[in-house]
């Protein structure tokens, strides 16, 4: 991070512009200069959420955007909330809307499921893949696994983060909120992961009871390439609860020589 740079970023992040990408004009937070980090808000939150990541990020000289997901933040939608292909969709209509090239692409919780969706099936769009604290477990009972790990969540996280995702879950109404989460469990993450062919960094804290450390490992090695990275003292909402870590590592591994593309299996020995 250049720390004469993190100013501007900073103050270019807390201006919030529009675009027309879409039903509705989608809104979104910008800052810096050089390759592109798209970053994806999880479950009822907005750009709002990046706060401690966007403009440290873009102050080690990459172009970081975040939009509000529709029906989320500031960005109208419908009610009946988004289903993971729909997010994915929603990604891509903004990054065509800004005429964006290939980028990476980082989402955190849900919006996890988004991302591998859109390297799956639009695999031109990303050139990395980066997912923070992600869901899509398979066992049976992952919606009581979800809810009891995040009432164990809410003390863990800094108090300061409470009126912040309040304000936004409020926004968005508890209907769109309840039937987004529900759709993201019809998505099959691993089917997803299976298809990702650019490298891939699941990060995970390692104080989070939504997405385990061994879950974290189970999804990386559905991904070609994949691989895991435990932020100390990190809770479910790591990008906040531990932001320096989190930011080192993504900026690491965005900077890191890519590794010589992976064989297709009919292609392996």
């Amino acid at each position: 991070m250049i720390p004469e740079a993190l100013g501007a970023c900073a103050a270019a992040w807390a201006r919030t512009q529009r675009v027309d990408a879409g039903p509705s004009p989608v809104r979104y937070r910008e800052a810096g200069e050089g390759p592109v980090l798209v970053m994806v808000h999880g479950l009822g939150c907005s750009a709002d959420y990046w706060v401690r990541n966007g403009p440290w990020l873009a102050a080690c000289g990459f172009r970081v955007l975040a939009p509000d997901l529709p029906g989320f933040g500031r960005t109208p939608g419908p009610e009946g909330g988004l289903s993971i292909p729909a997010q994915s969709a929603a990604v891509a209509r903004f990054a065509d809307a800004l005429e964006l090239p290939p980028a990476a692409y980082l989402g955190h919780s849900l919006s996890c499921q988004a991302v591998l969706e859109l390297a799956a099936t639009q695999p031109a769009r990303v050139t990395r893949l980066l997912l923070a604290g992600p869901t899509g477990d398979r066992r049976r009972k992952r919606l009581a696994h979800e809810s009891l790990g995040l009432l164990r969540d809410v003390p863990r996280e800094p108090p300061s983060l409470l009126p912040l995702i309040a304000q936004a879950y409020l926004r968005a109404g508890f209907t769109r909120w309840l039937r987004t989460w529900l759709a993201g469990k019809r998505h099959d993450a691993f089917a997803a992961a299976a298809r990702v062919r650019v490298p891939a960094l699941v990060l995970v804290g390692d104080r989070d009871p939504v997405s385990t450390v061994p879950f974290a490992h189970a999804l990386a090695g559905a991904i070609r390439g994949g691989r895991v990275e435990v932020v100390p003292g990190g809770t479910h909402a790591l990008i906040y609860s531990a932001p320096e870590a989190f930011n080192r590592a993504v900026a690491a591994f965005l900077t890191r020589p890519a590794a010589p593309p992976l064989p297709t299996p009919a292609a392996a020995p």
